[in-house]
């Protein structure tokens, strides 16, 4: 292999990509990006710019009245042992995304639908998931700024991880999907697998919503959801036993899969991510 971009062309790129924004958002972030720069940089075919680099995914959803949009973006680790670089970033809807543009955002989750001059956020801190930690207070707040977006977030630990009936990944099938400004809403659903139960007619709010589609046919959606409030969880000592009315802090992921063929057009990509790459 042969270096292709010298030490100080290297240094160009790291400030384009605004790596002291990082630092207080998610330090342990920061090892995976130095080693795909370190990959690419010593790559055959990647060229000169960072930008070359291409994403393993790439999601992107509208604002409402707004030029930004927001891309779900995921790149490969650089190496078999190394975790993927994935995130959220904000860009003006006239940029093309490219790695050297990111402006990542402090977290994945919204607590309300995104609108084009605010964002609110939570992040879940899952260093410390100890049933100790089991407040359903937030641990702390901030705001930041990026792409002239205001992002208050709100921070609280995530006591329990998947060691919960309310939290972890559950699967659903439903026969149609109404989409308004502002939330999703499915009909006639049933329990495919999971322990938390839903009406037959859920409604969520947009923002944590990804399409997964093949073909121009959707697959199925997938839906986060932050869980705070008290429920069973499995205990430590004893996986088969359930333990009623303990503190949860924790995402459920729901995955609905349509009964029939629904094409992507039905959806918008108003506050629902939809695939680009």
């Amino acid at each position: 292999m042969q270096t292709l971009v010298g030490r100080k062309e290297e240094q160009s790129i790291l400030n384009q990509l605004h790596i002291s924004h990082w630092k207080n958002i998610n330090n342990m972030g920061r090892p995976v990006i130095f080693l795909i720069l370190f990959s690419a940089f010593n790559s055959c075919n990647f060229g000169h710019t960072f930008s070359n680099i291409k994403p393993q995914s790439l999601y992107r959803q509208r604002i409402p009245d707004s030029r930004l949009v927001i891309y779900d973006f995921s790149y490969a680790g650089a190496f078999a042992t190394t975790s993927d670089y994935k995130g959220y970033a904000v860009l003006d809807s006239a940029t093309p995304f490219s790695a050297d543009k990111i402006k990542q955002l402090p977290c994945t989750y919204f607590s309300k639908p995104p609108m084009k001059s605010n964002f609110n956020m939570i992040h879940l801190d899952r260093s410390r998931r100890k049933p100790a930690d089991t407040l359903l207070v937030p641990i702390g707040r901030y705001t930041s700024q990026t792409n002239d977006v205001q992002i208050e977030v709100v921070e609280y630990n995530d006591t329990y991880g998947n060691a919960s009936m309310s939290t972890g990944q559950m699967e659903y099938a439903f026969d149609s999907v109404k989409e308004s400004r502002d939330s999703l809403t499915f009909y006639n659903i049933t329990t495919k697998s999971g322990g938390n139960p839903l009406s037959s007619i859920p409604s969520f709010a947009k923002g944590n919503i990804k399409i997964i589609d093949a073909a121009d046919t959707i697959i199925r959606i997938e839906i986060e959801q932050l869980i705070i409030g008290r429920g069973s969880i499995y205990k430590p000592t004893a996986p088969l036993l359930l333990v009623p009315d303990q503190p949860i802090v924790g995402m459920a992921t729901y995955y609905f899969h349509p009964k029939k063929t629904i094409r992507m057009n039905a959806l918008s990509d108003y506050g629902i991510f939809k695939r680009i790459i």
